[in-house]
């Protein structure tokens, strides 16, 4: 990958890449602790965000808000440019709660998507974001503000359209969504194939299979990686990592401890931005 441009300062991150022949395999589902603000700037590609796959044309826009997680499938004889703004909720603006509407005020996985085509005037703020050195906070600001007010208008008109794929168009679809409304209704809990197998009347197999059309993840991993974010955000804001590790879900602190410094590259105790 080569980045072009790059900016962070703590949780507030931008940076434009180019991966000239794009490996599938670096691009596997994750998720972050910040929002997030995605600008494709490639001729093709699909993003899968919590069960609902949008395919993607140049300068189309998606937004993912913190533990939303998301899968790119891009092909690799194509490159692959984009741009992404991650911010935290502090880095937004005075009216946050009013700004932060269209990532928050929806399902996991829906109204993600803003069609480049149809919306210049997002497009355009993003195009223009070209940060000079010695203003990169203060030019980021500016467009990220500028961007969520622009969002914000946008959001208002379009409020109950329908985007993407979503897991509702078939009956296995609307299984595939309760399935995942459940499990994140019950992350924090004793949970696994059995517990969904016993509450939705299907074979552990067939959730499992359910899970990974839906998720391009397995169920375990889907989960664990939800509760890490949740425990990384606990710790940031000072709670112990034992008491972090048994709040999240996590059985024994050994366990927790190799996920966590796996996941992350640092022990709970040490948190960092990846």
């Amino acid at each position: 990958m080569s980045v072009l441009t790059s900016f962070r300062d703590g949780e507030l991150y931008f940076h434009h890449s180019l991966d000239e022949q794009p490996d599938p395999e670096n691009f596997p589902i994750h998720a972050h602790n910040a929002y997030e603000i995605f600008y494709f700037l490639s001729d093709e590609g699909s993003f899968l965000v919590e069960g609902t796959t949008y395919d993607l044309h140049r300068y189309d826009i998606l937004i993912m808000r913190p533990a939303e997680t998301h899968r790119l499938f891009i092909p690799p004889e194509h490159p692959y440019e984009r741009k992404a703004i991650h911010f935290p909720e502090s880095a937004s603006s005075p009216d946050t709660d009013l700004l932060l509407i269209p990532f928050r005020d929806r399902r996991l996985g829906q109204h993600n998507r803003y069609a480049g085509a149809e919306h210049p005037e997002l497009r355009r703020t993003l195009e223009d974001l070209h940060l000079r050195p010695g203003l990169e906070r203060i030019q980021l600001n500016a467009h990220l503000q500028l961007f969520l007010t622009e969002l914000y208008a946008v959001w208002e008109l379009e409020t109950g359209s329908q985007q993407g794929v979503t897991l509702g168009d078939s009956s296995a679809g609307v299984l595939a969504g309760e399935v995942l409304r459940y499990v994140n209704r019950h992350l924090f809990e004793p949970i696994s194939l059995q517990v969904l197998s016993d509450r939705f009347d299907r074979s552990p197999s067939q959730i499992s299979r359910i899970f990974v059309r839906a998720t391009g993840t397995t169920f375990w991993k889907y989960v664990v990686i939800k509760r890490l974010l949740t425990a990384r955000a606990m710790l940031q804001r000072g709670q112990s990592a034992t008491e972090t590790c048994f709040a999240c879900g996590f059985s024994d602190y050994s366990s927790f401890y190799r996920a966590y410094k796996a996941q992350f590259g640092t022990a709970p105790a040490g948190t960092s931005v990846r």
